[in-house]
């Protein structure tokens, strides 16, 4: 497979992201000055409008980690069996890019889902890693919302929590049924009960402690979902 550079990389994995619904556009005409001249562009590869849990609009880099998937799933543009050009972001370069892209004032935060390689707690794993780095590495004030995996570790969903300012969790489809057709290798119940547990520790981590009398940051904007209809 041919080396990508991180621009191409980039109009792959933010291409791949825009069927994830949990950011909508502005809505705004394609304009690019780099054809008449003038200064700006509304077709910066990756950049999307979001809301903050405060009410803010904001632009945010929302991309995948990697577009390839170990899953199966009919409705997936980055299912295993589509023949769609594939590429993979290294925790290194996720990093790079924001910090670029915010000291820039392209954007205020971060959305970032991904495909699952090889394995759930491994592609959870990096992801984590990334929010971590962003926030104690690189003193990162920015918004993050990360897409977890169902079956990743209760453990990697719990650090995720830390980092970031809103999780998700994708419930798939209306109906079991629909999820088992469509989605076989997905289980509807490890769905659900993912999601109880993050809402359970979202509300556990918002009661204040008995030492401190504060509540403890953890996933302050909450999850969301989304479904295909």
């Amino acid at each position: 497979m041919a080396v990508l550079s991180v621009r191409e990389k980039l109009a792959i994995l933010s291409d791949a992201a825009k069927y994830d619904a949990s950011c909508a556009s502005s809505g705004s005409a394609k304009r690019d000055s780099l054809r008449s001249g003038g200064i700006g562009s509304t077709e910066g590869s990756g950049i999307c409008h979001s809301y903050a849990p405060d009410g803010r609009c904001i632009s945010l880099l929302k991309i995948l980690l990697t577009n390839f998937c170990i899953y199966d799933c009919s409705y997936c543009i980055n299912r295993s069996s589509s023949n769609v050009r594939r590429a993979r972001f290294s925790v290194d370069e996720v990093v790079k890019l924001t910090m670029d892209f915010y000291r820039r004032n392209y954007i205020e935060g971060l959305f970032l889902s991904s495909g699952v390689m090889r394995s759930p707690d491994e592609t959870m794993g990096e992801m984590v890693e990334v929010a971590r780095r962003l926030r104690i590495e690189e003193k990162f004030g920015g918004y993050i919302h990360l897409k977890t995996i169902p079956e990743a570790s209760a453990e990697l969903i719990g650090k995720a929590g830390l980092y970031a300012d809103r999780l998700s969790i994708n419930v798939e489809l209306p109906t079991d049924e629909g999820v088992k057709k469509l989605a076989p290798e997905k289980k509807p119940e490890t769905i659900r009960l993912s999601m109880a547990k993050l809402r359970r520790k979202i509300e556990e981590k918002g009661e204040p402690t008995l030492q401190s009398r504060r509540r403890e940051r953890f996933a302050p904007g909450g999850q969301s979902t989304q479904m295909i209809v």
